[in-house]
């Protein structure tokens, strides 16, 4: 009798253990759900690889985790990146950025693209202006953000910050 009821206790945690393991894992199905965003390769290019440090950097900045392993995450950021060096009359490189955000499950949340040469209006903060690259990764990760804050207000939720 004692072996009987040490082997259903046995089974019985192992169910419990894996249906808690189970409901841990629901995948993301809202871009206002997302707070652990894995970064994938913007491309192959030395640019592109400063580019996804850069811009881990500045989701950090701007209130999402950014995790080191895929199957850590909520949602996998993915694009590629493209630098156009400037041509004979100089100025600044056009960088192109073309990115998306998936859930787990594969489910697209958010993409954008985004190009060309960067233009600011303001010579305060043009003085400040100095990585076209830097101001690309920080600009998305702004607009990933201002869509997660969209999307926390489409669902009736309040906004933290």
């Amino acid at each position: 009798m004692r072996k009987l009821t040490m082997t259903l206790f046995l089974v019985l945690v192992a169910f419990a253990l894996n249906v808690s393991a189970k409901s841990s894992q629901t995948p993301v199905t809202a871009l206002h759900a997302v707070q652990k965003i894995y970064v994938e390769d913007m491309g192959v290019s030395p640019e592109a690889m400063r580019f996804r440090l850069l811009l881990e950097d500045q989701l950090s900045a701007n209130g999402f985790t950014v995790v080191a392993k895929r199957n850590e995450a909520d949602a996998v950021l993915d694009g590629a990146v493209s630098v156009v060096r400037p041509g004979i009359f100089g100025g600044p490189a056009d960088i192109n950025v073309t990115a998306r955000l998936n859930s787990s499950n594969g489910d697209r949340l958010w993409s954008v693209n985004t190009g060309g040469q960067i233009v600011i209006l303001n010579p305060v903060s043009s003085l400040k202006f100095k990585e076209p690259l830097e101001y690309r990764a920080k600009e998305l990760a702004k607009k990933l953000n201002h869509a997660r804050e969209r999307s926390v207000k489409a669902a009736g939720l309040k906004v933290t910050k």
